[in-house]
């Protein structure tokens, strides 16, 4: 086990010293050259020659290029979803609050006017003797000033 240790480490030490003194130029790819063309240049047409690896990096950056375009496309596209869905969310929690708090107002005016009814109901106002004593009085006192005010015009 000590010995499978000690091999571990030294494999390890050789690819890190390995790694760092290749060179990286040998891994490389030879970059293309552009050519350009005249008419009476030995080319059946006026335009550009590209070699192999030139041909292939216009290509693969086109490929390159529409790839990198549509993920940033895709990338724009699902940041606004989210910040829309992320407003949605906040208005929906909004929504439901208010939609809480007004129940729960109503509930707390149904209990307030249950209690109300209740305590009118439980304590009725017996005073009704004093209304109708209140009522003769007021109707005699009212009767007698009328009859004297028509007594004092008759006499003038």
């Amino acid at each position: 086990m000590y010995q499978n240790k000690i091999t571990k480490n030294v494999i390890s030490v050789l690819t890190a010293l390995t790694l760092c003194f290749t060179p990286t130029t040998i891994f490389a790819q030879e970059v293309g050259s552009i050519i350009n063309l005249e008419k009476d240049d030995p080319a059946p047409f006026a335009g550009v020659l590209f070699d192999k690896h030139a041909a292939a990096k216009l290509l693969s950056d086109k490929e390159y290029n529409q790839i990198e375009c549509n993920l940033k496309i895709n990338y724009e596209i699902e940041k606004i979803k989210a910040k829309h869905m992320l407003g949605m969310a906040t208005i929906q929690a909004s929504f439901d609050a208010l939609k809480e708090q007004n129940t729960s107002l109503l509930k707390i005016k149904d209990a307030e006017i249950l209690r109300l009814q209740e305590l009118a109901l439980k304590n009725p106002n017996e005073n009704s003797h004093w209304w109708l004593g209140g009522g003769i009085v007021i109707g005699i006192v009212t009767s007698i000033t009328i009859f004297y005010a028509a007594v004092e015009v008759g006499r003038e």
